[in-house]
Parts: C-alpha cells; sequence; structure tokens
C-alpha cells in the first residue's frame, strides 16, 4: 500500500519540478527586468564643478542631463535600456522625441576581455581594468543609436540595424531598444557603466566639450585641454570612494590623467532572479505538503 500511494506522491513532485524547469518558457511572453538602479537627483555637475551652457537652450533648472533611474529589460527577442533623467526636452524636434541626451552605456558581459579606453576620444574617460567593457550603446538623437564592440575601431560605424531609442509617454526616460542577436542575452553578471552627456554634432565623438569657462554652446568648470571628462552626470554612489563626484574628478590636467570610472553595479553579487527564488521555494513548499499529507494517508490506512 504504502508503494502504491508513493506512485502519485512521486507524479506530483515530477510535475512540480517540470513546472518549475519550464519557467522562462512560461514566461516567454513577457517583459523582465534583469538590474535597475536609483541615481541621486541634482547632481548633473560632473565632477562638483561642472555648469551648464549660457545658451537658453540649457537651462540649468531642466534636469536635461540628470540621470535618475537606470533599468535593464529583456524580453525574447530585445534588450531594453531605459536611462530616466529629471526631465526631457526636444528643443530641436529630434524624431526620437529627445534633442540634448547623449547616453553611453559601456557593458562588460565577459570576464577578463574588453578594452578600458573609449573607441574614440570623446568622453575623455578609462574603465576599471577589472571590469573592461565589450559592448557599447551610444544613445542619440536623428537616428545616431549604435551599438559598437571592444574588438571594433575607430572607423567603424556601429550596428544600427534594429536598433532604435525613443522618449517614453512619461517624458523623463529614453529607451534603447537592441535585438539580443545583437548583444547576446543579458545576465546577472553584466556590469554597466552609464555616462550622460550633451550631444553635438560638432564635438568629439559627438560630446560637447566641457571648458574652463561656460560659454553659449559649451559647457563650465573644466579645462581648456581635452583631458577633464566630456560627461555631466554617471551612474554612481551618493558618496564614499567611488562617488560621481570622487570618479569625474579624479582626472589631473598636470599629470594630463584621465578619469578612471568604475561599473554602478560592480560590487553585485550574481544571485537567482526573486522571481525564479519565489518559484521554486514556492514548489518546494508544495512538494513538502504533498509529502506530509501523502505519509498521513498511509499511517491512517489498515494494514500500513
Amino acid at each position: 500500500m504504502r508503494r502504491l500511494l508513493a506512485v502519485p506522491a512521486l507524479a506530483v513532485v515530477i510535475a512540480v519540478a517540470a513546472v518549475v524547469l519550464t519557467l522562462p518558457q512560461a514566461c516567454a511572453g513577457q517583459t523582465l527586468t534583469v538590474w535597475e538602479a536609483d541615481e541621486p537627483v541634482g547632481d548633473d555637475d560632473g565632477p562638483g564643478t561642472y555648469t551648464y551652457p549660457t545658451n537658453p537652450a540649457f537651462s540649468p533648472f531642466s534636469g536635461i542631463f540628470d540621470l535618475t533611474h537606470f533599468k535593464v529589460l529583456h524580453d525574447p527577442e530585445s534588450v531594453y535600456f531605459d536611462i530616466t533623467v529629471a526631465g526631457i526636452a526636444n528643443t530641436w524636434n529630434a524624431p526620437e522625441g529627445f534633442s540634448h541626451q547623449l547616453i553611453n552605456v559601456y557593458v562588460d558581459t565577459t570576464p577578463n576581455a574588453g578594452r578600458v579606453d573609449t573607441l574614440r576620444d570623446g568622453p575623455f574617460v578609462l574603465f576599471d581594468p577589472r571590469h573592461a567593457w565589450d559592448v557599447n550603446i551610444k544613445i542619440m538623437g536623428w537616428g545616431g543609436t549604435r551599438v559598437y564592440f571592444a574588438s571594433d575601431d575607430t572607423s567603424s560605424s556601429g550596428v544600427y540595424e534594429g536598433v532604435f531609442a525613443e522618449a517614453l509617454p512619461d517624458g523623463k526616460t529614453i529607451r534603447a531598444a537592441l535585438p539580443k542577436k545583437v548583444v547576446g542575452e543579458p545576465s546577472d553578471a553584466w556590469k554597466y557603466y552609464v555616462l550622460a552627456a550633451s550631444q553635438d554634432g560638432y564635438g568629439p565623438d559627438n560630446h560637447r566639450p566641457v571648458m574652463a569657462k561656460a560659454g553659449a554652446w559649451v559647457f563650465g568648470g573644466g579645462s581648456d585641454l581635452d583631458v577633464n571628462p566630456n560627461v555631466i552626470d554617471i551612474l554612481a554612489p551618493e558618496s564614499g570612494p567611488r562617488s560621481q563626484h570622487n570618479q569625474l574628478g579624479s582626472w589631473s590636467e598636470p599629470e594630463r590623467r584621465l578619469a578612471v570610472l568604475y561599473p554602478a553595479n560592480a560590487d553585485n553579487r550574481v544571485t537567482f532572479g526573486i522571481r525564479a527564488v519565489t518559484v521554486v521555494a514556492a514548489a518546494l513548499l508544495s512538494v513538502a505538503v504533498l509529502g506530509y499529507f501523502a505519509a498521513k494517508a498511509v499511517r491512517g490506512r489498515p494494514g500500513s
């Protein structure tokens, strides 16, 4: 009798295990979040010294370069990078819905690979050698969004087929969409650098320069030697050794030393996603409950 009752219990265990193992297929139609983080508000001043251009199109109160949130999502076909700023202004009517922002997302996807410099001069930064970048998503208006790889050279035009960016209806978020066949399947191990700058068609690699003194079309608070970062905000902690001000302020004009940046999630450990942990825990609990009642039934039967 015990063997006969054990068969249905075993079947239940197998069925529950099948549900757990097929979880990714069950979620195939959904958009799932890989990683996200908030960013301090009101720190769109680079290393703490930068000031906005003086032209009215760049109101310092607009927050158009002030990162506030970053999220990575994916569905079966694409990966999405959502970059939220304090506000979006489409001053010059870019078709994507944002005129000013130039966002660079550098992703370390592969350990012990990649590069620590930028593909072309423009941001004027370097990256932590322990987390060299492999993929660069350059996000900007007028059809300029591209994907570059660490193996590219300076003449590369990047990948643009199937790659696009748009301002979302909330008026604060820019979304870049990329095919998985280009960037790969997102992983908990990916590390992210997120840099907000100003798009300038005449600037180095489309970056609006930060000079010693602000002008109508340039930021102030830097230097005139192409050594300070042309980056207004980054995804970073509010305080501590890896705060934005410390990272972007690590450049040196006398030494002609570029600032070194660190991934926003460099210290995160690889873990199960919350969704997976919840489902697995529920499955184990179900098995335990069923096992309890099966054992109780066996004990309660005559001759058991």
